[in-house]
């Protein structure tokens, strides 16, 4: 009877050693996939503020005339050529409403700006950036960057433990896309 035991305890051993191993593995592929979608994203900007229906049917069209009269020092850009898509997001389930901005069901959904030319997205994310609303003709907006959902809630973690660091008294931020320093 001993050695049947013996045998099996080598078994549970080899198996718990397997499973480790390709947990490993999918952990491993998760973070491939997460990289690769955003990187998959790094022309996009999520534009944030604008109300709903403000821009009609042709979203594309209003983006490259807001931006136009937004960011002027910009317009060597041809903005109809280089937003080469604009869509708002789909609305979000409550599960995977992650900030407070989104949890706020008044709140406008994000429009997402595909740019062609990954300077100019650089150029119009620095002059709209959340802590630098843009107002133009009463609409105003910011940029955030377009990241993945499972960077986005490594980022809301993230943010939290930077917060709690700091009431500490020690310095932490974030780096991009999500590690912290």
């Amino acid at each position: 009877m001993e050695p049947r035991t013996e045998e099996l305890e080598i078994e549970v051993k080899a198996a718990t050693a397997q499973t480790t191993t390709q947990g490993q593995q999918i952990s491993d592929i998760q973070w491939k996939l997460e990289d690769a979608e955003n990187r998959q994203r790094r022309n996009n900007l999520r534009i944030l503020g604008i109300a709903e229906d403000l821009e009609g049917q042709d979203t594309r069209a209003y983006i490259a005339s807001l931006f136009k009269q937004a960011f002027p020092d910009l317009n060597g850009w041809d903005w109809e050529k280089e937003i080469q898509r604009a869509h708002r997001f789909p609305l979000m389930r409550k599960k995977q409403a992650l900030t407070a901005t989104n949890r706020d069901q008044s709140y406008p959904r994000a429009i997402i700006v595909y740019f062609g030319n990954f300077l100019l997205r650089q150029a119009v994310f620095e002059k709209a950036r959340p802590n630098s609303k843009v107002t133009v003709e009463g609409v105003s907006f910011f940029s955030r960057p377009d990241f993945a959902h499972a960077t986005v809630e490594r980022r809301w973690r993230l943010r939290q433990m930077i917060a709690q660091f700091q009431e500490l008294g020690a310095e932490a931020y974030l780096l991009s896309p999500a590690r912290l320093k």
